[in-house]
């Protein structure tokens, strides 16, 4: 039986072997050297870079050692096997008055966590007592008083605990009441309102200043009513002025005089009395009935009367 004689390789066929053996050897090469440093930098994340320090800055209605408390890292994890957006958000809802938080690290062994805080600037009524509520609708506490704040009526948070934030598109009452608070809030507002309204969509109230009964009707054209009511208090009504401002079909802002009782009982409705009545433009409209433009304009901040006029701006 003859051999068979092995077939030759050509040096073309041994070159193209012997470059794959060294491709494969600098890939196997490259992976251990990504392995040692994967297994190094563990090992340095593991052994090394732990918390000793959490810095609280910022902090007036907690105490620092209440938020370190209520973090879930503690002195002695990880620098950073942990997630940051995750304790971030349990912090905004375990502490309510918590408006922000930002959490640093700072190498080698320190967390910073830099917070705001909120301040409530309204309660509504629930369950016997009130939800105390922030500027930007986050539900801070439930307490047996209003604290004096400002007091919303006709809108329910039942369900509700301190740390969550009011919802766009609960209902129409929650969503009337954030549109009356950013607008109250951006126009300044907000300090000097005492009561909010909602008890009819349609008749919206809002009590400024301890004087003044404002029924913007529905909240659709609410930042320009708004503005023009602040607008014709304080540069056409005098400082010893209460009453109700209101619009009526033909946009005239009609200004009732009344006493500081009736204009707090508004949550049940006041007695009407004489009426000023005033043009968009801000002007007053004479006792002759003269006849007011239908559309409505942006008040100026400065416009004079006719003679004899009570005028608004």
């Amino acid at each position: 039986m003859k051999r068979r004689k092995r077939k030759q390789k050509t040096p073309e066929q041994m070159r193209r072997r012997s470059h794959r053996r060294e491709r494969l050897f600098r890939l196997f090469g490259r992976l251990l050297f990504i392995g040692v440093l994967l297994a190094a930098a563990v090992l340095a994340l593991t052994v090394f870079f732990k918390v000793d320090t959490i810095s609280i800055e910022g902090s007036i209605k907690y105490s620092a050692e209440e938020i370190v408390a209520g973090m879930d890292v503690k002195k002695g994890d990880n620098l950073y096997l942990w997630n940051k957006v995750k304790t971030r958000d349990v912090l905004l809802e375990r502490f309510p008055y918590l408006q922000t938080v930002q959490i640093r690290r700072r190498l080698p062994d320190t967390i910073v966590v830099t917070v705001t805080e909120s301040e409530a600037v309204l309660a509504v009524p629930s369950d016997g007592g009130y939800y105390l509520v922030s500027e930007q609708g986050k539900i801070l506490e439930q307490t047996d008083s209003d604290r004096g704040l400002s007091v919303a009526t006709g809108v329910s948070l039942m369900g509700m605990q301190p740390g969550q934030m009011i919802e766009q598109s609960s209902d129409a009452y929650t969503d009337a009441l954030l549109a009356v608070l950013m607008t109250l809030d951006a126009a300044d507002m907000l300090e000097d309102t005492d009561f909010i309204n909602l008890q009819s969509l349609t008749d919206v109230r809002i009590g400024y200043q301890k004087r003044f009964d404002i029924r913007v009707g529905t909240v659709e054209d609410l930042a320009y009513r708004l503005r023009f009511a602040q607008t014709v208090i304080e540069n056409r009504l005098s400082p010893s002025d209460i009453g109700r401002l209101y619009w009526d079909a033909k946009a005239r802002l009609h200004y009732v005089p009344d006493t500081a009782e009736n204009v707090a009982k508004s949550r049940t409705g006041v007695d009407d009395s004489d009426v000023v009545t005033f043009h968009p433009d801000g002007t007053a409209i004479p006792e002759d009935g003269q006849s007011a433009p239908e559309d409505s304009s942006e008040p100026e901040d400065e416009t004079e009367g006719e003679e004899g006029e009570e005028s608004a701006a």
